[in-house]
């Protein structure tokens, strides 16, 4: 497959420099954008701050690294969550068409479900 972005180009690496020749002659970053001094400013400082707080996620997970969290209910049985799930269901399927309370009340049983499911487990 031919990559016609490319074309016009003997290898990657000419269109790489290329490109950057292009991005030195250009003034702006964007059309109608000049980069301010205040801009690049902010740039290293957003920088900065993403390093920061790589540094901290990366704390934070050789910390958890060595913790073993025992399993929830929810792990040990997945059946019983998906039996208790099924049987809420049905149960509040049964209840709305006792109340007779229609398609409005058929469409509210599977969000209801999901929130006692939430809550249970």
């Amino acid at each position: 497959m031919t990559d016609i972005r490319a074309k016009g180009f003997d290898s990657p690496a000419q269109l790489r420099e290329h490109l950057a020749e292009l991005e030195d002659d250009s003034p702006a970053g964007a059309p109608g954008e000049t980069k301010t001094p205040s801009a690049v400013r902010q740039i290293a400082d957003l920088r900065r701050e993403v390093a920061d707080l790589r540094a901290r996620l990366a704390t934070i997970r050789r910390q958890a690294a060595g913790m073993d969290t025992p399993p929830s209910r929810g792990e040990l049985h997945p059946w019983l969550r998906v039996a208790a799930t099924a049987a809420t269901t049905y149960l509040l399927g049964r209840l709305v068409q006792r109340l007779r309370l229609g398609a409005p009340g058929a469409a509210a049983v599977p969000m209801i479900a999901s929130q006692l499911d939430r809550r249970l487990w």
